[in-house]
């Protein structure tokens, strides 16, 4: 038995299954939520490529898989990053159905999960161009469902965008394997740099490719939009370090990091800015995507050891911030409200716990101190000023502007009286809620407990500072 068949074939063949299934939401939920825990749990226990004795028994998982000339190859130091994906999914789907996804959210979205998953495990490295864009291609029924609402520009830019970057990676593969057979040729790497950006800025929605991003939020559901930005941007990201890892060259070029600070610094400023000046919930929901994956490119651009433990420390309150974020706000859209601000008014009255955790999650991301982005934040920035004082000055700035908006919605939302009143969420979405907003506020308070726990998600990549 390979790795591959039980990390990505299994959830693929279950997605298909359940996409069968699909006119049983709730069992598709408990079943797909189920899958994940127990991937997510054996990858925890069993070691990949050793004997397991188990009395009389022996089981042993092969690391390589090879299928039309090609190896997927997931070894033993990727087992954190399989726990990490297949515990998000499960994390997602839990909400699935509290939330008010459509009854093809749960095929499609582990169908997608299983594919970003061989995106990570395919050699050669190139290949995983083709695994992220057949997820693409899956994420358009995820977010516009058949028959259900009409197809809007975000998902036209959404599928240009993350399609152009195919072939510049594909290109950049080409030019990667010039440059390994002829290192001095600086025609080669130098053409291997700019496939490499433009496919990763392309994927990454990086400035000023992120226009997607806002107007996509802004017209699907959020909490569709929150589970695949999240997985995507994450993807993408680990195998942006992948390539860093695998090419000393570019490991060693001082021009990358430069480019990766100073791109997301303009990430940071620029959304920070622009949320400012919103007035619709699901478009600042979009925004704080974007502040997020610029806060990551500041990290990776640190080039240290601090620098790439402050990357993985961010996936933790960024995981429980989007979730919450998205659940509350598909509470508000089941109860008949849109995400413009004036319908929001005074909501806090009649569904206090999902406004509570919209607020919560909103706070959070803009970095508030005694919850979980803070600590984590005010490091990064804090290594930042080290290397350019007046470029963490600029990026404090944008994230003022985003938590300036924040401020605006929770005006809004407790505009009214509070007196006593039945709350509108079930009892089910009043326990998620209030999980949530918890774990936001103790990763706040404990962030030495939770946050390193993620630093061997990188372990994988051996070469790195």
């Amino acid at each position: 038995m390979t790795a591959a068949l039980i990390w990505i074939f299994l959830p693929f063949t279950a997605a298909i299954g359940l996409w069968a299934w699909s006119r049983h939401p709730a069992q598709s939920t408990r079943l797909a939520t189920l899958l994940c825990l127990f991937l997510a749990t054996t990858a925890w226990l069993i070691p990949i490529g050793k004997v397991l004795r188990l009395g009389p028994l022996t089981l042993e998982i092969q690391p390589i898989l090879l299928l039309a000339g090609r190896r997927l190859n997931l070894t033993d130091t990727d087992r954190p990053l399989l726990i990490f994906f297949f515990t998000i999914a499960a994390f997602w789907f839990a909400g699935a159905q509290q939330a008010g996804s459509h009854r093809l959210f749960i095929p499609y979205g582990l169908a997608i999960v299983s594919f970003l998953v061989a995106a990570m495990a395919v050699e050669p490295l190139l290949y995983s161009a083709l695994m992220i864009e057949i997820a693409v291609l899956l994420s358009v029924p995820l977010l516009f469902p058949p028959g259900e609402r009409s197809v809007g520009p975000g998902l036209l830019r959404y599928l240009i965008f993350q399609t152009l970057a195919m072939p510049f990676i594909l290109l950049a593969g080409w030019a990667l394997d010039g440059v390994q057979a002829n290192p001095t040729d600086t025609n080669l790497i130098a053409l291997a740099s700019l496939f490499l950006s433009l496919g990763f800025a392309f994927w990454l929605a990086i400035f000023p490719f992120y226009t997607w991003v806002p107007l996509l939020a802004g017209e699907t559901h959020p909490y569709a939009v929150g589970f695949l930005y999240l997985l995507l941007s994450t993807t993408s990201l680990l195998l942006g370090v992948e390539f860093i890892n695998a090419y000393g060259w570019l490991r060693n070029a001082p021009q990358l990091y430069l480019f990766l600070r100073w791109m997301g610094a303009i990430m940071v400023i620029t959304a920070g800015i622009w949320s400012a000046f919103q007035h619709n919930v699901g478009r600042l929901f979009g925004y704080a995507l974007i502040i997020e994956t610029g806060f990551s490119l500041l990290a990776i651009s640190l080039n240290s050891r601090l620098g790439v433990e402050i990357f993985t420390m961010l996936f933790l309150p960024r995981v429980i911030g989007f979730g919450l974020w998205a659940l509350s706000s598909s509470i508000l859209l089941q109860a008949g409200r849109s995400m413009e601000f004036q319908q929001l008014e005074r909501v806090a009255e009649k569904w206090p716990f999902a406004s509570t955790g919209l607020i919560v999650a909103c706070l959070s991301l803009a970095g508030l101190p005694l919850l979980a982005h803070f600590p984590v934040r005010l490091v990064l920035l804090e290594q930042v000023a080290r290397q350019s004082p007046l470029l963490a000055v600029w990026v404090l700035g944008g994230n003022i502007g985003f938590l300036m908006s924040t401020f605006r919605l929770l005006a809004v939302v407790t505009g009214g009286y509070f007196g006593p009143r039945q709350p509108g969420e079930r009892p089910l979405q009043i326990t998620l809620l209030s999980i949530g907003a918890l774990s936001l506020v103790i990763i706040g308070l404990l962030p030495r407990l939770f946050l390193p726990m993620f630093t061997g998600l990188l372990s994988a990549f051996t070469r790195l500072p």
